[in-house]
């Protein structure tokens, strides 16, 4: 898991360990963050930075979740915490950023509102 913030990278971990996934916790100032990724079966980035992870820091064979989503100035585009071009050729799978887990988010995020208003008319 690169990413510490409450909002994904805190819940995932939790989520991932209650399935008994053991999980290594990383961020942007992770010592040698390369090293850390490669050693991952699923590597998720929820780091907020565009670029995070690189072709350097993956492996054969991972499955690459990215969960970031950034605006870039000089492409005038969305775009993830991974370098989907450069690391796409090397891992098994990876989503992308936009259209990857977004649609996923928004719709946990209306169940949740759904619950929440269901709960208010009881």
């Amino acid at each position: 898991m690169v990413g510490r913030s409450l909002v994904i990278g805190k819940p995932v971990s939790m989520m991932l360990q209650a399935k008994n996934a053991t999980v290594t916790m990383c961020h942007t100032r992770t010592r040698d963050l390369a090293a850390e990724c490669r050693d991952a079966e699923i590597l998720v980035v929820a780091a907020g930075h565009i670029g995070t992870v690189g072709a350097d820091a993956v492996a054969p064979g991972q499955v690459v979740i990215d969960v970031g989503i950034n605006w870039n100035e000089s492409l005038g585009k969305l775009c993830g915490d991974v370098s989907f071009d450069e690391v796409e050729p090397t891992v098994a799978a990876i989503t992308p950023v936009p259209r990857g887990v977004g649609s996923v988010t928004t719709a946990v995020l209306a169940k949740h509102v759904v619950l929440a208003a269901e709960r208010q008319n009881v």
